[in-house]
C-alpha cells in the first residue's frame, strides 16, 4: 500500500515497511515524479489544511439518498469552485439525521492522478480512530491540530498556528463538544507543545512521541477503506473495458474453434454411417446369394448407441454458460465423450462446483487438485472434472 498526504504545497508519498511509514517521495505537483505501476492500494489523504467541514441536519433517510442530496447542494454549502466531498452520519433519530460533510477543491485531480493514481481518498479527520473517546493534540507543518474521536466516530476538530494556541483554546474546544464532552476519557499530546495542561477536567493526560510523518499514517491499518473507494475512475474503467473486450474476443475464438470441431465430428460420424450402410448392403447381398455370413448387428447397434450418446459440445457450453456464477471465467475445456475437464478462474470455487454439479445433464462434479490463488486479482484457478449423463 502507498499513501500520499496532500497538502497546500504538494504531496508526501509514503510506503509501509514492517507496518511503519517510510517516505517514498515528496514535492510540489509540478515537480514530483509520477508513481509507476497500477497494482495495489493507493490511498490519498486530504490534509486538514485543504478541508472544509460542516455539520448539517436532514430529514431521516438512507445515507445513499442523503449523499445524493448533499451532491445537489454542495456548491451552495461551501465556497468551492469544483468541490469534491465525503459525508458520514454523525447522529440520527426518528425525526432527523445529522451529517458530517467534508469538502475540498478537486480542480487538481487530473495532475494528482498523473502523479499518484489513487483508488482511495480519505479526509484527514476520518483517518484516525481511538479505543476510548479521546482528544489528540499534535503539530505538523506549522499548525497545531486538536481532534476528538470516539472509536471511528469524528466528534470535532480545530487547527491553530503553533504560536497561537494555549490551554484556553483546548478548554474552549472541549466545551464545543457539547454533550459528548463528558465522554472524553483522555487527552493524548504528541510531541512537545508550548503549554502545559493544568486543569482540563480530564483524568488522564498522556504525552506520546511523534514521528516526522503525518500522525494519521499510524492509524491507517485500523481504517476500513471500503468507505473511501473512488467511484467512476476513468483510468480503471478503460482498463476494465479493454480486459472485457479481450475476454470477448477469446470466447468468440474459442467458440469458432468448437464449431469447426463439431463439424469434424459430424464428418466422422457421417463416414461411420456410410461404412455401416456399406456393411448392411454386403450382408444383404450375401443373404440373397445364400452364403453363410457373419452377424455384425451387435457391432452396428453399439456404434449407433455411441453416436447417439455422445454429448454435443455446443449444448454443454450453453449449459455451463447458464450455470456459471458471476465473476467466474472459463480458461480451458476438454470434452472426451461424456467426461469433461474445465479450467476455471473464480473468487468462490465452492459456488462454481455447486452450480455446475446441480446442472441438468451433469452426473457428477468434482475438484481436481487444490485451487491456486492469484495474488494480483484475488481469484482462484482450479480444475473441475464433470461426468455428463448419457
Amino acid at each position: 500500500m502507498l499513501v500520499a498526504y496532500w497538502h497546500k504545497d504538494g504531496l508526501e508519498i509514503y510506503r509501509y515497511v514492517d507496518e511503519k511509514p517510510v517516505k517514498y517521495a515528496s514535492g510540489s505537483l509540478d515537480k514530483i515524479k509520477p508513481v509507476k505501476g497500477i497494482l495495489g492500494k493507493k490511498v490519498l489523504i486530504v490534509g486538514r489544511g485543504l478541508l472544509l467541514h460542516t455539520r448539517k441536519r436532514y430529514p431521516p433517510a438512507p445515507k445513499e439518498k442523503l449523499t445524493k442530496a448533499v451532491g445537489l447542494e454542495i456548491g451552495d454549502i461551501f465556497p468551492i469552485l469544483k468541490p469534491a466531498f465525503h459525508c458520514r452520519v454523525y447522529e440520527s433519530s426518528n425525526t432527523y439525521t445529522t451529517l458530517d460533510i467534508w469538502a475540498w477543491e478537486s480542480e487538481q485531480y487530473a495532475r494528482l492522478r498523473e502523479v499518484f493514481p489513487f483508488n482511495y481518498i480519505v479526509p484527514e479527520d476520518l483517518a484516525y480512530s481511538s479505543e476510548v473517546p479521546e482528544v489528540k493534540v499534535f503539530q505538523y507543518r506549522g499548525m497545531t491540530n486538536i481532534l476528538a474521536h470516539s472509536g471511528d466516530r469524528f466528534l470535532g476538530g480545530a487547527s491553530y498556528p503553533d504560536a497561537g494556541i494555549d490551554e484556553k483554546d483546548v478548554e474552549r474546544f472541549l466545551f464545543g463538544l457539547g454533550r459528548y464532552r463528558s465522554d472524553i476519557k483522555q487527552i493524548k499530546v504528541y510531541g512537545s507543545t508550548p503549554f502545559q495542561f493544568k486543569d482540563a477536567g480530564i483524568r488522564e493526560i498522556l504525552r506520546v512521541a511523534q514521528g516526522d510523518h503525518p500522525l494519521c499514517m499510524d492509524y491507517l491499518s485500523t481504517l476500513n477503506l471500503n468507505e473511501f473507494k473512488v467511484k467512476g475512475d476513468h483510468r480503471l474503467s478503460s482498463k476494465v473495458d479493454l480486459l472485457c473486450r479481450v475476454a470477448i474476443y477469446l470466447i468468440l475464438g474459442y467458440g469458432l474453434m468448437l464449431y469447426f470441431t463439431v463439424r469434424n465430428y459430424d464428418q466422422v460420424a457421417w463416414g461411420i454411417r456410410e461404412k455401416i450402410n456399406s456393411i448392411d448392403k454386403k450382408i444383404s447381398l450375401n443373404k440373397d446369394a445364400g452364403h453363410r455370413i457373419e452377424d455384425y448387428s451387435d457391432i452396428v447397434k453399439e456404434v449407433n448407441e455411441r453416436i447417439r450418446a455422445r454429448s454435443s459440445p455446443l449444448k454443454v457450453m450453453d449449459m455451463i454458460a447458464n450455470r456459471l456464477t458471476a465473476g467466474s471465467f472459463i480458461n480451458r475445456m476438454i470434452l472426451n465423450e461424456n467426461n469433461m475437464e474445465i479450467s476455471v478462474s473464480s473468487k468462490d470455487p465452492l459456488s462454481v462446483i455447486k452450480a455446475l454439479g446441480g446442472a441438468e445433464g451433469v452426473k457428477t462434479a468434482r475438484l481436481r487438485g487444490a485451487p491456486i490463488k492469484d495474488s494480483g486479482t484475488g481469484s482462484y484457478n482450479f480444475i473441475i472434472m464433470l461426468e455428463l449423463s448419457r
